[in-house]
């Protein structure tokens, strides 16, 4: 039997806005609290931002800049205290937090998380948005260059899983489809073949 009527038309608007604002809560959630809009770049250029001698202190740093950042591990560090070091890359993110591959970066940062990541999970190359406060930045290098990395003290953090992305050229017969061209555009992907599949007869 099927249902009708106003009532049941709004109960399937009330589920789809739902699902809708579950889908764009960003992650890691930030909650009640507020974010800072300060980029990594901005982070790095700022000279009210403290610059540390050493990872540890930052730890002791009561920061109420409250950050989300997200980008490519470019590096993993188990500290002997338990921690984890990351050095990432930057990205822009999507509104759901995952990090855009678009071959722009806002410069590196290191998440310092107070539990120990695995390295064969946690590994160079992975993307990664974090949630934390933004506590200075430290000296380092990339490559033989002299660098300023932003810290975050992680609260929270997720890892994304890669997006499979298929290029239009992979359905080469997709671009005949008519008004384009003459071919269906599944005629290679189901058992029989349409007519322009067979030989021609002379």
């Amino acid at each position: 039997m099927i249902r009708s009527g106003p009532r049941f038309i709004l109960s399937l608007a009330c589920c789809a806005l739902l699902s809708a604002c579950a889908i764009s809560q960003p992650a890691p959630p930030a909650g009640e609290k507020q974010l800072s809009s300060i980029s990594v770049s901005q982070a790095i250029e700022d000279e009210q931002l403290a610059e540390l001698e050493t990872i540890e202190s930052s730890q002791a740093i009561d920061s109420k800049q409250l950050v989300r950042w997200g980008g490519t591990i470019a590096s993993v560090t188990n500290r002997p205290d338990g921690s984890t070091l990351l050095e990432i890359v930057s990205r822009p993110l999507y509104r759901d937090g995952r990090p855009i591959h678009d071959d722009r970066s806002d410069g590196r940062f290191l998440a310092l998380v107070d539990t120990f990541l695995d390295p064969e999970i946690v590994s160079a190359g992975r993307d990664m948005t974090v949630l934390g406060n933004l506590t200075g930045k430290v000296s380092g290098t990339v490559g033989e260059s002299i660098y300023l990395f932003p810290i975050v003290n992680v609260d929270d953090y997720r890892f994304w899983k890669p997006t499979l992305t298929v290029q239009p050229g992979h359905f080469t017969h997709w671009n005949r489809y008519p008004p384009f061209g003459q071919a269906d555009p599944f005629r290679r992907d189901w058992p029989f073949g349409s007519r322009l599949d067979r030989p021609s007869r002379h």
